[in-house]
């Protein structure tokens, strides 16, 4: 035992002596001891003195510390006051223990802070989410694109259907004048119509829109087992641009019907170069599902009328009615309804 625990008892049991009655007499000392001034104790009887039941127990400050320094990295500040040792009362009279003093509820462990209480070894073994910098950082503003103005003279494609191809050209380069055949052309604009088959209703479309313009130029590329290439030129690019929606409306009427009737009175050079028309013949092209269908259906018509003195031609694809001007217009409402459904 220590000086100091010794001290202390010593002090305990001289409380004690003054504090009993004068004229009591003091018991005989049970211990062995020969008087009673020299126990240390108080005995009940003779030789039975038993030594009171002092448990000493050592607090480990620096665990203590320890532990209270995590619980305030970890933000639990319940955790940072340890359970009080339980000690004698002669101890806890010489010691007191200060509480420690809970935390803020809303403040924020800092690695300022951590660098107070943990050592550098410690702060290694932190996580990197521990360790994160959390000082605002602000992203670099994005570059702002202005778009270019769109060209109003550059290419553009119209709309249609039915596997047609249109494109306006409204003004036309040196390097593209030899890619449309215009090299010997003083034309500013042009447009094109493409599709992968032939079909008479784009001859006849050709014809009858484009008859009478002296302002346009039309170059056609037809063949029955070829592409259909309709190029035109002028020097007025609205002017091209609405001549084309026309074209276009006119070649896709009545493209899903399966019988299309294309009827003129007075075929122009275009029909004749293609249909072999004669100059006082009017000429009424059939066109099917197939070349026999073609061929059938104008057969049915002819019996329905056999004074209409048409006669009949056929081709690959198709099959062509031909007669006078006036023989024609007789039979062209007839002829017209081949096309409608239920015919």
């Amino acid at each position: 035992m220590s000086s100091f625990m010794k001290d202390v008892v010593s002090e305990v049991l001289q409380r004690n002596r003054t504090s009993a009655p004068a004229g009591a007499a003091p018991p005989a000392p049970s211990c062995g001891v020969s008087s009673r001034e020299n126990c240390p104790h108080t005995c009940a009887q003779p030789g039975k003195c038993s030594k009171p039941g002092l448990t000493l127990q050592r607090t480990n400050y620096q665990k203590e510390q320890a532990a209270r320094r995590l619980a305030v990295l970890s933000g639990h500040p319940s955790l940072a006051q340890a359970p009080a040792v339980r000690q004698p009362d002669s101890l806890a009279a010489a010691r007191v223990v200060q509480p420690a003093k809970e935390p803020a509820a809303d403040a924020v462990p800092s690695r300022e802070m951590a660098g107070q209480y943990l050592s550098p070894l410690l702060l290694r073994t932190l996580s990197p989410l521990e360790q994160k910098d959390n000082s605002p950082r602000t992203n670099p503003p994005l570059p702002r694109v202005t778009p270019d103005p769109q060209d109003m003279l550059a290419p553009v494609r119209l709309p249609a259907a039915g596997g047609l191809e249109v494109w306006l050209f409204p003004r036309i380069r040196d390097d593209l004048r030899p890619l449309l055949g215009s090299s010997g052309r003083n034309y500013s604009s042009a447009g094109v119509i493409s599709e992968a088959s032939c079909h008479p209703g784009q001859l006849f479309a050709a014809e009858e829109l484009l008859a009478g313009e002296s302002e346009l130029e039309s170059d056609i590329s037809w063949s029955v087992d070829g592409n259909f290439e309709l190029k035109l030129f002028c020097k007025d690019h609205h002017m091209a641009a609405a001549k084309l929606r026309e074209l276009t409306a006119y070649m896709q009427a009545r493209a899903a019907s399966p019988v299309r009737v294309w009827i003129s009175l007075q075929p122009g050079r275009l029909l004749r170069r293609y249909f072999s028309g004669g100059h006082k013949e009017a000429i009424a092209v059939i066109a099917g599902t197939s070349r026999w269908n073609s061929i059938g259906i104008a057969e049915q018509w002819l019996q329905r009328h056999p004074s209409s003195g048409l006669y009949i031609r056929a081709e690959q694809g198709y099959c062509i009615l031909s007669g006078t001007a006036g023989q024609m217009a007789a039979a062209a409402p007839g002829l017209t309804r081949l096309a409608a459904p239920g015919e």
